[in-house]
């Protein structure tokens, strides 16, 4: 598209390097020397004939001075000597754009490597993109465009602008910026930048001075071990839920799902950088599913807690098999349709699907980089924690309005009055108690990822705040033991081993051979 005008731009560019090499001509000399021989001689021969000495002139040549002969200048680049380290394309190179997909630069101010972003594009985003062969002061253009990959984001800290109006702004085919100054004089190559266009069309670059600074190796396998071991208590979670048979219900099915999501999650995340695998792309949109799956599911079991305390209970609705079933399918259509979307527009947007865990929002562009995870996760918990307070008044609901004990009027009729059920309600009870325990741990793991992202630096407790947020699946697993009705039925399930069978009546309240084996 753009090639031949690039072309043209390298052609003029040899032309200039390689006559200020060779020698100054006659043109350029006449601006700084005496005056031309030429004027010297006509002048000395008016002399000489008014003096009479001689009419001869004297031994200077009548014709102008020929300038020294200047070195020959090579025709094309293949005559003078290539660089040392040549531009390659390579699977991982990348084309940098500051901007999200859609969207162009809006800075507002010289120098800043946090530029905004506005998402009213008018122009599509096409630099020239060209496959180059570096030589000694010249640059040939193979005439060939490469392929290449989108890279989103600005990782400079510090930066200098350049604009296509002042220097000519083309992309080789490893990714690296090729600067042309606007003289055509000399040529730079960077390779930490990012490049976009303004609503104008003008061409941006931001070529960093400083960069963010890399999270150290030591403190990703440290935080990644964690989330190891945190996998097993999830794992431990889920199949206690999926076997035993008192746990075995709509609860129970959406609990064992959400440990199992956060379980996919954190193995992933931690073998990919425990093991230096590439995270963008389909593995980090992969990563991204998974982890915020397991905060739709934890909505979901808080949706749930408030659908037995205000409809279920007080109105004695029985759900069969086949109703719970479509109770719990609805759920996974909301734990499955709301991550994808999420994902579905970091993909669109190509963003990177990696969330936020390791990293730091040093930059606007980091920070833009989960509008697709931070933002949606807050929001999820901050609506599971409105759930959980309305669930709470239902509870309120229930003791104030009588269901709970039988009246003597009622006792008098001959109509058949409906039972509340009461071990439901005890159940539904614990089961919120549990839930309103794993929402403490949930809201301050998430609090404490806040924290690290939006506080740069390399402090102590920052650490600290990831290893916390690493472990927890063992703060969930935990839940498990606090609460006594769950404890109960897997403490016996341990030392039954599976063969006593346990009946529902009198589970929570009968110790497990409390003389031998304290609880």
């Amino acid at each position: 598209m753009r090639n031949e005008s690039t072309s043209l731009t390298i052609d003029a560019l040899t032309e200039v390097n390689y006559s200020t090499v060779s020698t100054t001509p006659t043109s350029a000399l006449s601006t700084q020397s005496p005056p031309p021989p030429m004027n010297t001689t006509a002048a000395t021969s008016v002399l000489s004939n008014a003096n009479g000495t001689s009419t001869r002139p004297p031994e200077i040549s009548s014709t102008p001075t020929q300038p020294i002969q200047k070195q020959a200048v090579p025709t094309d680049c293949s005559q003078r000597a290539e660089v040392k380290n040549q531009p390659k394309f390579t699977s991982s190179s990348r084309l940098r754009k500051c901007c999200p997909l859609g969207e162009n630069l809006d800075y507002y101010r010289e120098n800043q490597s946090d530029s905004m972003c506005t998402d009213k594009a008018v122009l599509n985003f096409e630099p020239t993109i060209v496959t180059a062969m570096l030589y000694d002061n010249c640059i040939e253009d193979m005439e060939v465009k490469p392929e290449l990959s989108i890279e989103i984001g600005n990782t400079c800290n510090s930066s200098f602008i350049y604009e296509d109006t002042d220097d000519q702004l083309i992309i080789m085919q490893n990714g690296a910026l090729l600067l042309i100054d606007r003289n055509g004089t000399d040529y730079t190559v960077e390779e930490n930048y990012c490049l976009d266009m303004d609503k104008s069309g003008k061409l941006i670059a931001f070529v960093c001075i400083t960069q963010v600074e890399e999270i150290s190796q030591a403190k990703i396998v440290i935080i990644a071990v964690l989330m190891l071991i945190s996998m097993p208590c999830l794992l431990l979670v889920t199949y206690l839920h999926l076997t035993l048979k008192l746990l075995r219900n709509l609860h129970g099915w959406s609990l064992a799902l959400m440990s199992l999501c956060l379980a996919c999650g954190y193995f992933v995340y931690s073998v990919v950088h425990i093991y230096g695998i590439p995270s963008g792309g389909f593995i980090g949109y992969v990563i991204q599913f998974f982890i915020l799956s397991f905060f739709f599911w934890y909505l979901c079991i808080c949706c749930n807690i408030l659908l037995n305390i205000w409809y279920k209970l007080p109105y004695y609705v029985q759900l069969s098999n086949t109703w719970t079933i479509l109770n719990f399918t609805a759920y996974l259509f909301i734990a499955i349709t709301g991550p994808a979307i999420l994902v579905s527009l970091t993909v669109q947007k190509g963003l990177p699907g990696m969330p936020s865990y390791f990293l730091q929002g040093l930059t606007e562009s980091i920070r833009e980089s989960q509008r697709y995870f931070i933002p949606p996760v807050s929001t999820i918990l901050g609506l599971s924690f409105l759930v959980m307070v309305i669930a709470f008044f239902g509870f309120q609901r229930i003791k104030t309005d009588g269901y709970l004990r039988a009246h003597d009027d009622e006792k008098d009729t001959t109509t058949p009055i409906l039972q509340f059920d009461i071990e439901k309600y005890e159940n539904v009870k614990k089961d919120a108690k549990c839930v309103a325990l794993l929402g403490i741990i949930i809201i301050l793991a998430w609090l404490f990822e806040i924290v690290t992202f939006y506080k740069p630096g390399n402090e102590g407790y920052l650490l600290l705040c990831d290893m916390i947020n690493g472990l927890q699946g063992l703060w969930i697993m935990l839940i498990f033991l606090v609460v006594r009705r769950r404890r109960t039925i897997i403490l016996r399930w341990w030392y039954d081993r599976g063969s006593h069978p346990i009946t529902e009546a009198g589970t929570e309240l009968q110790p497990v051979n409390k003389a031998a084996n304290p609880s």
